[in-house]
């Protein structure tokens, strides 16, 4: 039986007491939270190695360390868990026995025994380390911010500090011999050794782009890739080195960075870039073609080729790729980005999106969601469909875009409509600067009149459905450049903005003229409206405002967290919730005036709550989270 939580003012000379005794409490007994999905591995994976087709290792963030002995069929984590959580970079195993880990805080970790137990090596730095190469289990190199290159001789129990020509970070290494190596990192480094790292020398490339993955062949041929899309390759050794044309997308305005590079032979190699980018070649880089379409959108930041034909790729929001024909097609083995707000059409169908232009569909009461292709790679903060078939997303980087066939093609709406005689988006400043800034939400309140708001005061209308869109500019309001996170219209004429510095403001003519009212100056992230005279907003440190009088005057509720809060819904006037960091979700029963911390089976930090038709409540969150009540 789990007890009430209960809450008692008493008033005495003319001061307010507040005794709060805090419990679980069961919201409806007949009713629970459950977990619809979320993340296996809620991590992102920054480097994957396998020293034979069957063993293979990944790591990534919050020390996560991930193996396989099955050629990726499955993947386990070791069964004593590492006492900390720090970002790990790079993995690197000779055999399946032995193998070394470097991340955050000068953490070299090596392994003896297949992963079961590491070794904490002392390295007598507490530096990024980015970078690791074995030659053998004696001679290897670390490597790291600050130009920083220690050598080993012992397989790790000693560690002598090198000199390179650089105060760049060290992001790659690759040695022939125990002699001749190079080392890679910021700001163009490439620097050559041919004494085992005693001295360092300076190779010139034709970029200062940052070098972020190196891979020789041998001691005269290889390549390096780093930003704005930049791949180098020499066939002496380093001597020179030559610039090939990647033909990396340019999503946002400038090519993307390439974090990756492995090469199985002199023609055929790959390379793994931000925002999904995979780059392949078969001839050496004399030709580099993307792949298209991309099978995920966030950032890929290490791949192996272990055969001819079988490679593999990591990156962000723990994204697995696997391929079986030398990358020219992929298979999406997981990823799960942070859901941003969740919109449900009935009782069956619904969507939700997410950063890295995630988006997934339900089309069975949200018992299984389907990745859709957006084609956007940037976050998604806002959804809003009209009917089945046509619906909008909003996001940063000015993201609006829409679909005509329920989410099956997404494309972006462009300031002039295709057959040029209807401006889709227009908008009233001279200059138009607002187009090229996001949004963060994005509220339908009939199928014909919609609104996004986003930063510096950005507000969109559309009065036809989303055929056409009309900026509405808030005069000269002190919160006119604030952002602007939350929109909510309870009808065409009557709706709610909130955002940053406490920042509401109320329109009851359809945003044709905006009033400032003013609670505290709390972050705002959300706001819910029953009709036009009761609403709740939510925001930082636990805050929860209600009004009665649509507006005239915002009350604070006291709430048992201080964590964000970024979503709040209620069904009527008495019941309702808010969703925040931390997997907190409260209830309250009685219009907000107790709020009560509900039973979650998740952790991760909760973004937006809404309802379906059927009555069935829904919240998303980080790593892909999706819950039901």
């Amino acid at each position: 039986m789990i007890s009430n939580i209960r809450l008692q003012a008493i008033h005495a000379s003319g001061f307010a007491i507040l005794l709060f005794i805090f419990a679980i409490n069961a919201f409806a007994t007949e009713k629970t939270w459950t977990l619809v999905r979320e993340s296996q591995w809620q991590a992102g994976f920054s480097d994957i190695h396998f020293v034979s087709q069957q063993e293979g290792w990944i790591i990534g963030s919050q020390a996560t360390i991930l193996r396989t002995s099955d050629g990726g069929e499955t993947w386990e984590q070791p069964s004593k868990p590492l006492p900390f959580k720090i970002d790990f970079h790079r993995v690197q195993f000779l055999n399946s026995q032995t193998g070394w880990i470097v991340g955050e805080e000068g953490a070299v970790l090596k392994t003896v025994d297949n992963g079961e137990t590491w070794t904490v090596l002392n390295t007598g730095t507490r530096r990024a380390l980015s970078a690791l190469f074995f030659l053998d289990d004696q001679y290897g190199w670390v490597g790291g911010d600050g130009g920083l290159i220690i050598h080993t001789t012992d397989g790790g129990d000693t560690w002598v500090e090198q000199n390179p020509p650089t105060n760049n970070a060290i992001q790659g290494f690759h040695f022939a011999s125990r002699k001749i190596g190079w080392a890679s990192g910021h700001g163009g480094t490439v620097v050559h050794t041919t004494d085992g790292g005693q001295t360092w020398k300076s190779q010139k490339i034709n970029t200062a782009a940052g070098i972020n993955s190196i891979c020789m062949l041998d001691d005269r041929e290889g390549w390096a890739a780093g930003g704005n899309g930049a791949l180098i390759h020499t066939t002496d050794g380093g001597t020179t080195w030559e610039t090939q044309e990647s033909n990396v997308p340019n999503s946002n305005g400038m090519p993307e960075p390439i974090w990756g590079i492995h090469f199985i032979d002199s023609n055929q190699g790959l390379a793994a870039s931000e925002f999904g980018v995979i780059l392949r070649t078969t001839d050496g880089g004399i030709n580099w073609r993307p792949l298209d379409p991309r099978p995920v959108p966030s950032r890929l930041n290490a791949v192996q080729l272990v055969s001819p034909q079988e490679a593999w790729i990591v990156g962000e929001f723990a994204t697995l790729l696997h391929s079986q024909d030398g990358g020219a097609s992929w298979e999406v083995i997981s990823i799960n980005s942070h859901l941003t707000t969740v919109h449900f059409l009935d009782a069956k169908t619904g969507w939700a999106v997410g950063l890295a232009g995630m988006a997934l569909a339900t089309h069975d009461g949200g018992s299984t969601w389907q990745q859709q292709y957006t084609g956007n790679v940037f976050e998604l903060f806002g959804i809003g469909f009209v009917n089945a078939t046509r619906g909008y997303i909003v996001g940063s980087n000015a993201t609006l875009i829409e679909t005509g066939d329920g989410g099956g093609t997404w494309d972006g709406i462009r300031t002039a409509a295709a057959d040029g005689q209807i401006q889709r988006i227009q908008f009233d400043e001279p200059i138009g600067w607002k187009r090229a800034v996001g949004f963060y939400d994005l509220h339908f309140s009939t199928p014909q009149h919609g609104w996004g708001v986003g930063e510096l005061g950005k507000i969109l209308h559309t009065k036809d459905g989303g055929r056409t869109w009309q900026s509405q500019d808030l005069g000269d309001l002190p919160v006119s450049y604030n952002n602007l996170y939350g929109v909510y219209f309870v009808d065409a004429s009557v709706g709610w903005i909130v955002g940053e510095a406490g920042t509401i403001i109320k329109t009851d003519d359809g945003g044709e003229t905006w009033n400032l009212q003013k609670a505290e100056p709390n972050e705002l992230r959300a706001v819910f409206a029953l009709n036009s005279r009761m609403a709740w907003i939510a925001g930082d440190d636990g805050s929860i405002y209600v009004t009665k009088d649509g507006g005239e005057r915002w009350i604070r509720q006291i709430t048992p967290t201080g964590e964000k809060l970024n979503g709040v819904y209620f069904i009527t006037d008495n019941t309702g919730w808010a969703v925040g960091e931390n997997g907190i979700l409260l209830g309250t029963k009685d219009g907000g005036v107790t709020w009560l911390v509900q039973q979650t089976p998740t952790e991760n930090g909760l973004t937006d709550i809404t309802q379906s038709s059927d009555g069935v409540l829904w919240v998303v969150g980080e790593w892909g989270t999706v819950l039901k009540y």
